[in-house]
C-alpha cells in the first residue's frame, strides 16, 4: 500500500457510513465516499437526507450537518445511485464543471454553515530537500475538491526521480541538466498537482486535459505554487488524440503520469471506455517513452480493477528496459489527533470507536522507474 499520512494543512479526521471527513486547511468538509464501508468513529450521529437543490441549512433542518460536529460544509445527495468503488474520486472527466452533478450520476449541494470562499490554497509539505506543493481547493458541484491527497506518494516519487536526474554529482542518467531537463507527459491532468510537482522538481511538461476548466485552474495552482513561468505546455485536447499525433509526430518523454477514467469525454465528443480502449491506449504511451525514459505512474479509479492487472501491463517494460514495477492501493490514513483536537469537544456524550487509525481506500497505482 501506500498510504498518505495527516499534514498541517490537509488531514482524513473521519470516515464511514459512506461518508468521510476531511480538513482543507481551517475548513471541515464533508463528503458522500462509498469505499467507507465501516461505521463513523462517532457513533449516533445521523447521515444526511435529500436535501432541496439550492437548500439552506434551514430548509434542510440541519440534518445533513449532523454527519459530525463542527463541520463547515457537506456535499448532499439528493439521487439514489449506490456508488461505483474506486471510481467515486475520479470516475469521469466532465466538460460541464457547471453541473450538479456526482460520479454516480445523482444530483447534490453543498450546504455551509459559514462563508467558504470560491478557492483557497492547501500545502502539502513535500520532505527534506524538496519544495511544498500548493494547490487551490475548490467545493465543485460535483463533489470533488480538485485535490486528490492519496497521490502524494506519486507526486513525492516523481519529484525525487527528476532531481536524482539533475544531480551534477552523478544521477541516474547522463543526459538530463538543468538546461535540457527531463520532459514529463501528464495526461488526463485535471488541477494539475502532479505538473507542478515536476515543474517544481526541474522538469519540463506538457499537461493534457480535455476539460477547459480544468485547464484553467491548473495554471491557477502553477501561480500558487510558483512555477508559472516554468516551462510546460497547456494542451487542451483529448488524450487519445493527442498520444496518437505525438507518436506520429516521432515525439518522446522522459516520464509519463496517467489516470484513465473509467468512462468520459474529448472536448470535441469523443469517448472514452476503459474496458475498450485501455489496451490500445497503452500501447501508444509505451511508444512514447524515451530511451532514457526516467518512470511511468499508471493511476486506476475505476471500479473492479486491481492493481496487479495494471502492473502486469507494466511488466513489459521490465523486459524491454529493466527496471522495476511496482503496485498497491493509494490510502489516507486517518489523523486521530486531529479528530480528538478537532471535535472531541463537540461530541456531547455520544460514544467514540477506541481504535488504530482507519485507512481510506482511494484507487490503485503500478508504476514502473528504470534501473
Amino acid at each position: 500500500m501506500f498510504i498518505f499520512k495527516p499534514q498541517k494543512e490537509y488531514a482524513l479526521i473521519d470516515a464511514g457510513n459512506g461518508f468521510k471527513l476531511e480538513r482543507y486547511g481551517e475548513y471541515l468538509v464533508a463528503r458522500p465516499d462509498p469505499q467507507a464501508l465501516w461505521p463513523k468513529a462517532v457513533i449516533g450521529l445521523s447521515v444526511p437526507n435529500s436535501t432541496p437543490s439550492g437548500g439552506s441549512v434551514e430548509k434542510a433542518g440541519g440534518d445533513n450537518l449532523n454527519l459530525w460536529p463542527n463541520i463547515d460544509a457537506v456535499f448532499a445527495k439528493s439521487g439514489n445511485g449506490g456508488g461505483s468503488g474506486r471510481g467515486s474520486n475520479r470516475g469521469q472527466q466532465r466538460q460541464d464543471d457547471s453541473v450538479h452533478s456526482d460520479e454516480e450520476g445523482d444530483t447534490g449541494n453543498w450546504i455551509k454553515t459559514r462563508t467558504i470562499p470560491e478557492r483557497w490554497p492547501v500545502k502539502f509539505e513535500m520532505g527534506v530537500d524538496l519544495p511544498a506543493l500548493n494547490i487551490y481547493a475548490r467545493l465543485t458541484p460535483f463533489k470533488h475538491t480538485g485535490i486528490f491527497p492519496e497521490q502524494f506518494t506519486n507526486w513525492k516519487w516523481s519529484m525525487e526521480l527528476i532531481k536524482e536526474s539533475l544531480d551534477e554529482s552523478g544521477g541516474r542518467s547522463k543526459k538530463f541538466s538543468k538546461e535540457n531537463p527531463p520532459k514529463i507527459l501528464n495526461l488526463f491532468g485535471y488541477s494539475g498537482a502532479a505538473t507542478i510537482a515536476c515543474l517544481l522538481a526541474g522538469a519540463h511538461v506538457t499537461h493534457v486535459d480535455s476539460s477547459k476548466g480544468a485547464i484553467t485552474w491548473a495554471n491557477e495552482n502553477a501561480e500558487l505554487s510558483g512555477v508559472k513561468d516554468a516551462p510546460v505546455r497547456w494542451i487542451l485536447e483529448d488524450a487519445v488524440s493527442f498520444i496518437k499525433k505525438e507518436v506520429r509526430r516521432g515525439n518522446k518523454y522522459d516520464g509519463i503520469i496517467l489516470d484513465p477514467p473509467a468512462f468520459g469525454r474529448g472536448a470535441k465528443g469523443e469517448v472514452w471506455k476503459i474496458e475498450k480502449d485501455f489496451l490500445p491506449f497503452l500501447e501508444l504511451i509505451f511508444e512514447l517513452l524515451s530511451d532514457d525514459a526516467l518512470f511511468l505512474i499508471l493511476n486506476g479509479y475505476a471500479a473492479g480493477y486491481s492493481s496487479i492487472a495494471y502492473a502486469q501491463n507494466l511488466q513489459s517494460l521490465t523486459a524491454v528496459r529493466g527496471g522495476v514495477v511496482e503496485h498497491g492501493e493509494l490510502c489516507i490514513e486517518q489523523d486521530l489527533e486531529g479528530f480528538e483536537k478537532l471535535i472531541g469537544d463537540g461530541l456531547n456524550g455520544k460514544q467514540v470507536v477506541a481504535a488504530l487509525p482507519i485507512l481510506l481506500p482511494c484507487g490503485i497505482v503500478a508504476r514502473w522507474k528504470s534501473a
